[in-house]
């Protein structure tokens, strides 16, 4: 990770310098929370004016003319161990402090300040631009419109400023050597996108330009799941000065990016003096819930010899044809159908002995069997409930976005299985000494059909993200800057399981031919069985919470850190497992389980993924 120097709940004075030019007030300076592990004499993260001297006075003659300086006032006080005085022509007070839940810095600043701010003097800000002192070239200005920003403008002086960043964007890169871009306070709603090369500077005073952060809150407000967008970059860039705030999402699992980094070499982006505020998370999708399943359809009834057909079934659960009987022969039942599935059950009805003899003497007096009734189909078996996802981590997908870990849905009931059809009657054949007649058996009923299980419930989808700053196969600095993940989203609901379809009832047999004597003819047919009910399907599992990351590594990236501020964000809650449904439709029968909670999501500091 690289980590310079990282606090948590503490305030990292973000206190920039505010030294007017003409006047070489140095001023009282103190840090509260610790120095990065950089060498040399470089910027100070809180005045950015280098080393500041432990002891001492300094008294400068004033120059005449009006202060075109950086600010009015140019001294700063935020709290270090370390202390300067300097004696000017002025008077000159100031502090800066920073809220860590909020990002807000509140500075108050009085005095007034004496100089040229045209000549070019050394006190000039040289770690941002200050076009108060050193002039407009090299510059592309930004305002909001109520503060002269318009698009239609050149955006090449204080007094021209465009309105929008995008466009300021465009004009740096025509630039010659491309410009710096220089953005008074104010809101500007839409999402950036970075071009290589192009500095962005925020935290300047509208009309003036003069550079005084605290007091000039530059906002980036995301329009879209990324705020700042920094992709490709082949050439030194740097944001500096901003707020950056990443939309909230309430649902569909959005996750939001404040500042989002892609396919980035050799620490080519810079982030610097930012406040970053990830956006909440959306919501996950709830699972859909499971469809009943279909009813069966009833078994037919004989007619006279023949069997009743079978019920339908819309998954193959089939009842059983009831069987038939003829000339010196009768039919089984059929076996019900399950649709593929192991139920048990609905064996056909066996069939009556038919009498064909044929004896002149004994033949007269005989009966054709009785056909038996078909077996009752088997209820379907309960699904399975969902299973949770093994954890909240989720993946990024080969465009850079994240996914949360989902559950597993349910698993449909099993089907009912059809009624066996009822077995015909037997058929008597009478000799021509009692008519030589043919005595059919009756039919046997179809069975019922089965009901179908019930349909699956689906998982609930994971929460959205909430990230501060993501780097994708990237290298890229961030130093002196307070970095808010805020709540991820809660993962959605699992979908209840279907209800499992009913069996319905089996046909009626048929009466065998008699010639109105019942103790001679066919045997009567049997009926067909009930069609057993389909199973309930289990609940599916709730999906899991989003994650809150200040920053996140994918792929190989590197985030070098200095000074930073990191707060902690708010995990998503899983989502609840949905409800088994009921066998046969009914709340009185089994019930399949519910399916499991969906995981936590996490806060972290920092992932790699």
């Amino acid at each position: 990770m690289n980590t310079s120097l990282v606090f948590r709940g503490l305030t990292v004075a973000l206190g920039l310098t505010l030294a007017a030019c003409g006047d070489d007030s140095v001023g009282t300076s103190t840090l509260s929370g610790g120095n990065t592990d950089g060498t040399g004499n470089g910027p100070n993260p809180t005045t950015g004016t280098g080393d500041v001297p432990t002891s001492g006075s300094t008294e400068t003659t004033p120059t005449s003319g009006d202060s075109l300086g950086t600010d009015s006032q140019a001294t700063t006080d935020v709290s270090s161990s370390s202390t300067a005085s300097n004696t000017t022509s002025g008077d000159s007070s100031s502090s800066a402090t920073t809220d860590a839940s909020t990002g807000a810095i509140d500075q108050t600043t009085s005095g007034s300040t004496s100089g040229d701010s045209t000549t070019g003097n050394n006190n000039c800000l040289e770690d941002v631009p200050d076009p108060a002192c050193t002039g407009d070239e090299g510059l592309i200005f930004v305002s909001t419109p109520p503060d002269g920003g318009s698009d239609l403008n050149s955006g090449t002086s204080k007094e021209d400023p465009v309105a929008t960043l995008a466009e300021a964007m465009k004009k740096a890169l025509l630039c010659p050597d491309i410009c710096d871009i220089v953005v008074s306070a104010g809101t500007y709603q839409k999402t950036v996108t970075l071009s290589s090369g192009v500095n962005m500077y925020g935290g300047y005073k509208p009309k003036t330009f003069v550079y005084d952060l605290p007091n000039n809150l530059t906002v980036i407000a995301g329009t879209e799941a990324r705020a700042v967008i920094a992709q490709g970059l082949n050439l030194s860039t740097k944001l500096s000065g901003f707020t950056i705030k990443g939309k909230n999402f309430a649902n569909d699992g959005t996750s939001s990016y404040a500042v989002w980094a892609k396919d980035i070499a050799d620490d080519l982006f810079m982030v610097d003096r930012c406040t970053i505020q990830a956006g909440t998370g959306g919501d996950g999708v709830d699972g859909t819930g499971g469809t009943k399943g279909a009813d069966g359809g009833l078994g037919g009834a004989a007619s006279e010899s023949s069997g009743g057909n079978g019920g339908t079934s819309a998954c193959g659960a089939t009842g059983g044809k009831g069987g038939s009987a003829g000339n010196c022969f009768s039919e089984a039942g059929a076996m019900g159908q399950a649709g593929g599935d192991d139920t048990e059950g609905g064996a056909g009805g066996t069939n009556g002995k038919s009498e064909c003899s044929g004896n002149i003497i004994t033949g007269c007096n005989d009966k054709g069997g009785l056909g038996l009734g078909g077996q009752l189909g088997g209820a379907g078996d309960a699904g399975t409930a969902g299973q949770a996802g093994p954890n909240a981590d989720g993946t990024f997908d080969g465009n850079g976005f994240w996914s949360g870990g989902s559950g597993m849905a349910g698993v449909r009931g099993k089907h009912g299985r059809g009624g066996g059809g009822g077995g015909a009657g037997g058929t008597d054949n009478e000799p021509f000494t009692c008519g030589n007649s043919v005595d059919t058996g009756g039919g046997g009923g179809g069975g019922g059909g089965g009901g179908c299980g019930g349909g699956e419930g689906l998982p609930g989808g994971a929460g959205g993200g909430s990230f501060g700053v993501v780097a994708i196969a990237a290298s890229i600095q961030v130093a002196n800057s307070i970095i808010l993940p805020a709540k991820a989203g809660d993962g959605g609901n699992g979908g209840n399981g279907g209800n499992g379809g009913v069996g319905k009832a089996g046909g009626s047999f048929a009466k065998g031919k008699n010639n109105g004597d019942q103790d001679d003819g066919g045997g009567d047919g049997g009926n067909g069985a009930n069609g057993g009910d389909g199973g309930g399907a289990g609940g599916g599992a709730g999906g899991c919470g989003g994650i809150a990351v200040a920053i996140v590594r994918v792929g190989n990236a590197f985030v070098g850190q200095s000074n930073l501020d990191i707060q902690l964000g708010t995990a998503g809650a899983g989502g609840a497992g949905g409800t088994g449904g009921f066998e046969g439709n009914a709340g009185g029968k089994p019930q399949a389980p519910k399916g499991a909670a969906g995981c936590k999501g996490k806060a972290v500091d920092e992932l790699d993924l």
